[in-house]
């Protein structure tokens, strides 16, 4: 209990420090203004998202044991690339599906492009991309590891679902008025997939594991 106090603690600091320094940034100045639009334009940004409600997307990603995730990131690319723009480099390259694959990896590069999405249009940004691909990765091999108390997986597995939700609470935030964010068949569709994906994956480590 203890160690999670920290843990807390810790979390609760660093989101202090960035939500005081947000306050700072100056916006009155239209030479800034520009200066700073201007990098955000070469660095790249996108007017395509994927949308979603965020308490959506934790159910789903609870009930499908977290393999949601990958279809989010997938559809979340697919925007991306449709509606990138940069001045100074193209569209990231990998298509959606393959980048889905490698989530772990693409994450921080997409919390990037949000967050300079957010800052292009005047929305408060999430906290830096090392930090909530870190709080992925670092979650679901939490939730993985056998040897870890159960309530230090749990932690992990919650903290892996929780980091989409945040950044899709930023993008929600982009438009004026929000797409309607109704699950499709598809969607739902994923859940019988998702069981079907855990049960088997558990019958093989259960034939390998059997002498």
């Amino acid at each position: 209990m203890e160690r999670l106090i920290h843990i807390l603690l810790g979390v609760a600091l660093v989101y202090g420090v960035y939500a005081l320094g947000m306050k700072n940034w100056d916006y009155v100045s239209e030479a800034k203004r520009q200066e700073l639009e201007t990098c955000l334009r070469e660095k790249g940004l996108s007017s395509k998202y994927y949308f979603i409600a965020a308490w959506q997307l934790f159910l789903m990603n609870l009930l499908c044991g977290g393999l949601f995730v990958f279809y989010w990131s997938y559809k979340q690319w697919q925007a991306v690339r449709a509606g990138y723009k940069s001045t100074r480099s193209p569209a990231p390259k990998g298509s959606p599906f393959l980048r889905s694959l490698f989530t772990f990896v693409t994450f921080y590069q997409f919390n990037s492009i949000l967050n300079r999405t957010c800052l292009y249009m005047h929305k408060r940004p999430s906290l830096p991309a090392v930090f909530w691909g870190t709080v992925l990765w670092a979650g679901a091999a939490a939730a993985l590891i056998p040897a870890l108390p159960a309530f230090w997986r749990i932690l992990g597995g919650i903290l892996f679902v929780l980091a989409p939700c945040v950044l899709q609470r930023h993008i929600n935030r982009l438009p004026k008025h929000l797409p309607p964010v109704r699950l499709k068949a598809a969607e739902l569709f994923l859940l019988p997939v998702s069981w079907l994906i855990w049960t088997g994956g558990y019958a093989l480590v259960r034939m390998l594991i059997q002498p």
